[in-house]
């Protein structure tokens, strides 16, 4: 059997920045917020040409991955109205019945 070695670095993606203008501070710190609460990070920037928010995730990809994951079992029971609960546990997830 062929093995493939798969690299531990971060995938570059994870780095990447983008760059978004705002047209006032205020509300670029709002999105800051707005995009703290779906995993990015952003940092207002001022310049003499205006404000901008430089954006990226705010977790490495395992725990994207992971959230992601866990969001998709949780949808997929809750479809199906399936009593399990999923809990982190061990870098990964375990779907189970709830405590009585």
């Amino acid at each position: 059997m062929h093995r493939t070695r798969v690299s531990r670095e971060l995938n570059p993606a994870v780095a990447e920045t983008i760059e978004i203008d705002v047209p006032r501070r205020g509300i670029g710190s709002d999105l800051t917020e707005a995009f703290a609460s779906r995993g990015l990070s952003a940092e207002l920037v001022d310049s003499d040409e205006g404000c901008a928010l430089h954006v990226r995730f705010a977790a490495d990809e395992r725990e994207r991955l992971l959230d992601d994951a866990i969001g998709a079992i949780e949808a997929y029971c809750s479809e199906r109205m399936l009593p399990f609960v999923v809990q982190r546990a061990n870098g990964g997830a375990v779907v189970r019945p709830p405590a009585d």
